[in-house]
């Protein structure tokens, strides 16, 4: 989507960025040149359009089902969530930084654990235990689109049963798809598995500052898309904790709650089906 820029056939691909190839909108009707999706909802050709323009109230008091913050009733919903860990080593990395700022802050997110790039497991338990919802980013973060359909299911499993391991729990079913890629034999052979895209990219993988991240994330909550969009950001980058610790007081103080992407689609009443790409919940 890199080249396409503002409002394309009546949806908004300017918040996007370049990283969100590899969709094959070939199945899905209208203009395919023009790519017009103006008469698009809910989910067309695997790809999740809704924009959950109309949030129900949140649905009372709802937590993570490993304890932690609950959603808060009244509150406007968001899930930045965090991809590429578990990368810190020391409680002064930005991976615990973004963890406690987000304790802090009575808030919870969705980590996205890349299997192979596990530095620790003191991390990801950190973050069970504190109510973050631990999710699979694969086990290599390869191109799946490059991939056979047992080659994918592995990728999915062998994270899965990692994570299993080592918070001594199922975790979250939910897959944060590598470079935002997918297609038919993706969501064929992940056909149970909610795949996670995002609605926001804040950039924090191209190297936007601090300043940036928190922008992005800013202007997104003054226009009307944060609340119940899927945030993307990466637990690695020093700028994205540095903007955590800004960006999370400055939302609960202008009426909005970050908290995993599972509670979030509970708390809106949304059901993330498998095999379908999710930019929002």
């Amino acid at each position: 989507f890199s080249q396409m820029g503002g409002q394309q056939g009546g949806f908004d691909f300017s918040q996007m960025g370049g990283q969100q190839g590899g969709f094959d909108f070939s199945q899905m009707g209208g203009q395919q040149g023009g790519f017009d999706f103006s008469q698009f909802g809910g989910q067309q050709g695997g790809f999740d359009f809704n924009q959950g323009g109309q949030q129900q109230g949140n649905a009372g008091q709802q937590s993570a089902g490993n304890g932690g913050a609950q959603v808060q009733s009244g509150k406007k919903l968001c899930a930045i969530s965090f991809d590429d860990g578990a990368s810190a080593q020391s409680k002064s990395d930005p991976g615990y930084r973004i963890i406690d700022a987000l304790i802090k802050n009575n808030m919870t997110a969705t980590f996205f654990i890349v299997g192979d790039w596990i530095k620790t497991n003191d991390q990801i338990k950190y973050e069970y235990q504190n109510g973050m919802e631990v999710a699979n980013h694969t086990q290599s973060h390869p191109h799946l689109g490059q991939l056979g359909a047992q080659q994918v299911r592995s990728e999915w499993e062998n994270c899965n049963n990692k994570l299993k391991n080592i918070i001594g729990a199922e975790p979250s079913k939910l897959m944060r798809l590598p470079y935002l890629e997918s297609n038919a034999t993706v969501q064929s052979a992940l056909s149970d598995v909610p795949l996670i895209s995002c609605a926001i990219d804040t950039q924090d993988w191209n190297g936007a500052s601090k300043d940036q991240i928190v922008n992005t994330i800013k202007q997104a909550a003054q226009n009307g898309s944060l609340e119940g969009a899927i945030v993307l950001c990466h637990e690695n980058y020093a700028n994205t904790a540095a903007a955590m610790e800004e960006v999370l007081p400055w939302l609960a103080q202008n009426g909005y709650q970050n908290v995993n992407i599972s509670d979030m689609a509970k708390a809106h009443g949304k059901t993330l089906a498998g095999g379908q790409v999710h930019t929002r919940a």
